[in-house]
């Protein structure tokens, strides 16, 4: 299951629904057929996107009661409905359970620890890092850091000087 993006709140009295989209491309959500909420399985009616969001309306939620049941909850949809990706992209729900491992300028690769939660704040993703010294880092995921990212052997490698200059370690 992949997370898509959280139900804010109601809008109107109609059943519709505020959607903060957690995808790159919000326009997708008029594409899908069926999406999980909660215990539930949903089945978008109208979907339109604007700039401050994008507003659902599912088939069998008809008035803003039922729609408030909804509020703050997470759309997620099967990995098999997932827009296919380009080589070098990844889905950040992927990350997590990684190794981080830092790449150096000569070179070498130095492991970190494992990703163990990724938050999203709007202007980047924040990672937590458990690390093998045992400290706990976290870090925005900004493009600086040169990510890239195993799949197979779930490891993410980040340029060393740029991971250095927005880690933020607690011991």
């Amino acid at each position: 299951m992949l997370t898509i993006g959280q139900i804010l709140k109601p809008q109107g009295i109609r059943g519709e629904v505020k959607v903060k989209p957690l995808t790159d491309d919000p326009s997708r959500f008029a594409c899908l057929k069926t999406v999980y909420i909660g215990n539930g399985i949903y089945r978008p009616d109208k979907v339109r996107c604007a700039a401050e969001g994008v507003y659902i309306k599912f088939v069998g939620i008809d008035d803003r009661n039922a729609a408030e049941k909804l509020r703050g909850l997470m759309i997620e949809i099967d990995r098999a409905a997932a827009v296919p990706l380009s080589d070098g992209e990844f889905y950040i729900a992927d990350l997590t359970g990684s190794t981080l491992v830092a790449r150096s300028q000569d070179g070498a690769d130095v492991t970190i620890g494992k990703v163990q939660r990724i938050e999203s704040f709007g202007a980047a993703d924040v990672f937590t890092v458990s690390c093998d010294d045992g400290r706990t880092m976290t870090f925005a995921f900004v493009k600086t850091l040169d990510p890239m990212f195993d799949g197979e052997d779930k490891r993410l490698s980040v340029l060393f000087d740029k991971l250095k200059e927005v880690a933020v370690y607690e011991d």
